[in-house]
């Protein structure tokens, strides 16, 4: 009986160390198939590659931003990944920097980051991706003195409806088409030089990515010559219609919708000179409305008189259009007599409500 309990317990104790094993090696078989399918899921998943961006600033040599943004797009859809970069050198503006990216393919939009009057819409889009500036009063550049613009204040012959926006600051922008990032080397196409359309296919092992920036928006200057009573002028700017108020960055579109802007007006009393100059997107080419300037004068009277609605010679459309260089602009006005002044209280006194039009005589 002894030894039949004995080889009981015996057999017990061995089928349970059996049974054991087997949980083990089940155990293992488990964990074995779930890594080999963790790494199979591991392939399928896109890699990360470190991509080394530079900025080449052979078309605007003269740029000086304080930084760049970079806006990548995936082909296939998805939010745009966005890196920023400020590190500068000597003479070269900003340099670039890294940024990790998943393989695939990519188009690329850059523009300076350091701009505060350009506001940006629908971004999420590489082909919406737009500049613009917010809207603005006609009498912006005499902020402070307590002037603002109402429904009687006067606008360009033709261009009363049109919006009134803020002029933007300076910007550049580059643009690559065909981005391909992946493990063994990135390719892309871009323009190298400004005005060329000589697309070039880059292939990089090293990972780098070159952007070339440009100016994208323009330089206005204007002069009033001959100007007489300047004495009692207290305070002036001007205005400019027919323009164009946003960039889109892929398409380097301008908007076709007219926008009048507020602009700047400083002057000279002894040399009889009325100067200004701002930024603007510019003008779209298929826009037939002309540019009528306005000038806005407050005399220290309090007096108030605009000039440019009736006098051809503020119809600068002629002058806009034909400068060799569309990204610096001059335009010239050649002749203006303010009224005289009011000498101690005596004359003719204007409503301080009212803005005066003075109509010069045509000499035929």
């Amino acid at each position: 009986m002894k030894l039949l309990t004995k080889t009981y317990n015996h057999f017990r104790r061995s089928l349970a160390a059996l049974t054991f094993a087997k949980i083990c090696l089940v155990a293992v078989l488990v964990l074995s198939l779930s890594s080999c399918e963790h790494k199979d899921l591991c392939y399928h998943h896109p890699h990360t590659v470190k991509i080394y961006v530079e900025f080449d600033w052979r078309n605007a040599p003269d740029a000086n931003p304080l930084g760049m943004c970079v806006f990548f797009y995936p082909s296939d859809g998805g939010e745009p990944i966005r890196a920023d970069f400020s590190s500068r050198s000597a003479n070269r503006g900003v340099i670039g920097g890294e940024v990790n990216l998943a393989e695939g393919n990519y188009r690329v939009i850059a523009y300076n980051n350091d701009t505060d009057g350009v506001l940006f819409q629908d971004r999420n889009k590489y082909s919406t991706h737009t500049a613009t500036t917010r809207e603005g009063d006609i009498l912006e550049n005499i902020y402070g003195t307590g002037y603002r613009s109402s429904s009687r204040t006067p606008r360009a012959r033709g261009a009363e409806d049109e919006p009134v926006h803020i002029t933007p600051d300076m910007m550049w922008a580059a643009n690559l088409y065909n981005v391909n990032v992946q493990k063994s080397g990135t390719s892309y196409v871009c323009i190298p030089e400004q005005d060329k359309d000589d697309y070039q296919f880059v292939q990089s092992e090293d990972q780098v990515i070159v952007l070339y920036p440009r100016q994208i928006v323009c330089h206005y200057s204007y002069e009033i010559r001959n100007v007489t009573n300047l004495k009692h002028v207290a305070l002036m700017c001007g205005s400019l219609s027919g323009m164009s108020g946003k960039h889109t960055f892929a398409s380097e579109e301008l908007g076709k919708e007219c926008i009048t802007l507020p602009v700047p007006a400083s002057f000279d009393r002894d040399k009889g000179l009325i100067t200004g100059e701002f930024y603007t997107f510019g003008h779209h080419l298929e826009n037939s409305e002309p540019h009528r300037m306005l000038l806005y004068v407050i005399m220290d009277d309090d007096s108030k008189y605009y000039f440019g609605s009736e006098d051809d010679k503020f119809d600068v459309t002629e002058q806009i259009h034909a400068a060799p260089n569309r990204l610096r602009v001059h335009y010239i006005i050649d002749g203006l007599d303010l009224p005289q002044a009011i000498e101690n209280g005596h004359g003719f006194r204007p409503s301080v409500d009212d803005w005066e039009t003075i109509y010069e005589d045509i000499i035929m």
